[in-house]
């Protein structure tokens, strides 16, 4: 009995390794899947709810939002003069002597 079963045995357990190890290789890889046909969906979800609540802030909140308000103040534009020119230095008057010593 263990003549005639054990080349089936043998062909039965390669047929079936054979069949895994094939299985394995045509399976796609789904390590990262976490549901992905709904993440979608949630990350849109998840970006209208932001939008709405940062649009509900930014009514009670214009000015930290970048809107303008409806009216705008603006105060009249600085105009300065000129500064006066620079004053005019003379020089004081002098006198000069060249007293020419000859030590010998």
């Amino acid at each position: 009995m263990t003549r005639t079963t054990r080349p089936w045995r043998l062909l039965v357990l390669g047929l079936g390794m054979t069949a895994l190890i094939a299985g394995i290789a045509a399976a796609p890889a789904r390590a990262d899947d976490d549901d992905w046909r709904h993440r979608e969906w949630r990350e849109h979800e998840r970006r209208e709810h932001e939008a709405r609540e940062r649009q509900a802030w930014c009514h009670h909140h214009p000015y930290d939002c970048g809107y303008p308000p409806s009216y705008v103040y603006a105060p009249p534009p600085v105009v300065y003069t000129p500064p006066p020119p620079p004053p005019v230095v003379y020089m004081p008057p002098s006198l000069n002597i060249v007293v020419p010593i000859h030590i010998k």
